[in-house]
């Protein structure tokens, strides 16, 4: 039986389809992870008897991409089984984060079917028969407005950037993060110098076009960026001092 009624919780993190936590804008040097419910549309409606067994057997078989857009004209066309989708995903949801003592403190990011956060202990993964299957595991993360940046290993997955617009950003910018998450990591007393340096050189135009590129959007050449670099400084200043 579902039980959840966004109503109820309109105004906390529980009754969002995405939430950014809005007290986290980085983390350094923590066990951050992804867990997403495995097969999410399957594992609610069996749960909570949304769909015909039989039905469900039947999109099971189905390639991932025409289950989705079977389950997809279900929702569009039932509004009731959409609703109950929605409220049973973030039930399940609510309920992994309540059985494994998550909180504000250490939850950044909450999508329908999925969540990032800092891991301190072992994760109970299977809430009353819906699978968490755990995705990625990353060291450090940055939040620009709505740009979500994970950082592990010299890698850096991007939440939040149009499709369309990572490949501008494999060089350039993403140069410069990839410098400062490793600098941070290890905890490198340069830098600040190396900060004023690269913001010297940018200012001056002393870097290749490609540094320029708008960060995230559409924005003035140039000039959207200074926002950008003053966040990292900031977020630099913070940290070190």
């Amino acid at each position: 039986m579902i039980n959840f009624n966004r109503e109820n919780y309109a105004n906390t993190m529980f009754g969002k389809t995405l939430w950014m936590n809005p007290n986290i804008e980085y983390i350094f040097n923590k066990e951050i992870v992804e867990y997403d419910m495995q097969q999410a549309s399957l594992s609610v409606s069996r749960r909570f008897h949304l769909l015909d067994e039989t039905l469900i057997d039947e999109l099971e078989r189905m390639p991932k991409d025409q289950r989705t857009k079977k389950v997809g004209l279900i929702q569009r066309d039932d509004k009731q089984f959409s609703d109950n989708m929605i409220n049973g995903l973030l039930q399940t949801r609510k309920e992994f984060i309540e059985t494994n003592g998550l909180n504000d403190e250490n939850i950044i990011t909450l999508h329908s079917d999925a969540l990032m956060f800092i891991k301190s202990k072992s994760v109970i993964d299977n809430i009353e028969g819906v699978p968490f299957v755990h995705k990625h595991t990353w060291s450090a993360y940055i939040r620009y407005g709505n740009v979500e940046m994970f950082y592990v290993d010299g890698t850096i997955d991007y939440k939040g950037i149009p499709k369309q617009m990572l490949q501008q950003h494999t060089m350039g910018m993403n140069i410069h993060l990839l410098k400062i998450f490793e600098m941070m990591e290890n905890y490198d007393d340069d830098i600040i110098a190396y900060l004023r340096k690269f913001q010297k050189k940018y200012l001056n135009d002393q870097l290749p076009d490609c540094y320029y590129t708008p960060f995230g959007h559409v924005g003035p050449f140039k000039g959207e960026n200074l926002k950008f670099l003053s966040h990292l400084a900031k977020i630099v200043t913070q940290e070190m001092r």
